[in-house]
């Protein structure tokens, strides 16, 4: 496999397989959701769960946020060009997210759980935050960070290869819609 294969799966590998591994994925965001009592509320984006809800509330999140990114970005690449397919779309949102669910088992081990909850209760008097707590958390910010953007990586590549892309006024619409779309999914579930 070679780097360009690592960034842009989308021009090695079928659409059929690049498909079924997104849903697999998909499938697995659901159950890594429910143990990290997190939602995904945009496709760049994780929440933490209200107590109220269930796997069902899970599903149903999760699903219209990413329902949502397809959609808005389906139409903005029909704009584009008219010949992008979409399952191309699908593909590129799908695959998109998965190196953000990397992330989904730590934030939900207990003890990561206590250092966060620890710093959050102690931001004011930074004295008073454990030292270990902190470290632990600011090397997995670092990591988390490098995951979010190989994350962004993949859903320009994917993007850029189903609509053929190549003017930057293009990639500035894609980006800002990309924003947009992010922050309204949010605000919305």
């Amino acid at each position: 496999m070679t780097w360009k294969t690592l960034f842009n799966p989308f021009l090695k590998f079928d659409e059929k397989k690049l498909l079924v591994v997104g849903i697999l994925f998909f499938i697995l965001n659901i159950f890594g959701c429910y143990y990290s009592e997190s939602i995904n509320d945009s496709v760049f984006h994780y929440s933490n769960l209200d107590e109220d809800q269930g796997i069902w509330d899970i599903v149903k999140i999760n699903s219209l946020s990413y329902l949502l990114a397809i959609a808005i970005i389906f139409i903005l690449a029909k704009i584009l060009n008219g010949k992008t397919r979409f399952i191309d779309i699908l593909n590129t949102v799908l695959i998109s997210q998965i190196p953000l669910m990397v992330m989904i088992p730590v934030n939900g081990l207990p003890f990561y759980k206590e250092a966060v909850e620890k710093i959050s209760e102690n931001i004011n008097t930074p004295q008073n935050i454990p030292i270990g707590d902190m470290i632990m958390v600011t090397i997995w910010g670092f990591i988390s960070l490098i995951f979010l953007i190989y994350s962004i990586v993949l859903y320009y590549n994917g993007f850029k290869t189903a609509t053929n892309i190549k003017k930057w006024q293009h990639i500035v619409l894609f980006a800002f819609i990309s924003i947009l779309t992010t922050i309204v999914s949010q605000i919305i579930f």
